[in-house]
């Protein structure tokens, strides 16, 4: 008997939500600004 595998259906990265300090220092201004507004909103987290 033949059995057939699944094929898994990738659906992207998860939504980075978490930010380390660090990590915002490479980003360009514009980028940087929006993740500080939703850092702001509570809508991401800042890891220290």
């Amino acid at each position: 008997m033949v059995t057939t595998k699944k094929k898994r259906v990738f659906s992207g990265l998860p939504k980075k939500t978490y930010w380390h300090l660090y990590s915002l220092q490479n980003l360009q201004s514009e980028k940087l600004a929006k993740i500080v507004n939703k850092v702001l909103k509570h809508e991401y987290v800042l890891i220290k």
